[in-house]
């Protein structure tokens, strides 16, 4: 047994998931992302900022090396001392609430809101777990708030990302 799974205490609910859901792109896809590219570094161009146009470079390449690579397969638990993933444990008394965005078959997802600033929200995909199984977990320890997907969100979702 993993070391830090033994720290977590008893498992409630354990299962495996993708990363994220990945979106099969076509050459469509790339064709507007270079496209999108160009406008914004011509627009850095004429701007003359040298910065934003290393900035788009560098996002663009970003964007491009995660839309190839596949989504790597993560294990997930529901413990009596909080939310594991793989090997980070995310406490109970570390988090305020919770909600569970569900739309198959693009995203299933336990969205945890963090008391921590810098990582206010924590998706988990649940992948084929049933959400009403985690939601009678994870309601025994974090209450219930209805959240709503930020603008990233919609906005990568709109783009197939």
């Amino acid at each position: 047994m993993d070391p830090k799974e033994d720290q977590a205490g008893k498992v409630f609910l354990s299962w495996e998931a993708h990363e994220y859901f990945h979106h099969e792109k076509g050459t469509d896809w790339y064709w507007w992302t270079g496209l999108a590219a160009i406008i914004l570094l011509g627009f850095a161009i004429y701007q003359k900022s040298f910065l934003f146009g290393v900035l788009v470079l560098v996002g663009w390449f970003t964007v491009v090396l995660y839309a190839v690579r596949p989504p790597r397969t993560l294990k997930f638990s529901l413990t009596e001392r909080g939310v594991l993933v793989e090997r980070t444990l995310y406490s109970w008394q570390s988090l305020k609430s919770f909600w569970i965005f569900y739309n198959p078959p693009l995203h299933k997802d336990l969205s945890l809101e963090s008391k921590k600033a810098l990582v206010p929200f924590i998706k988990i995909p649940l992948g084929q777990t049933e959400p009403d199984k985690v939601r009678e977990i994870v309601i025994k320890f974090l209450p219930e708030i209805e959240q709503e997907e930020s603008l990233i969100d919609n906005l990568s979702h709109l783009a197939r990302f």
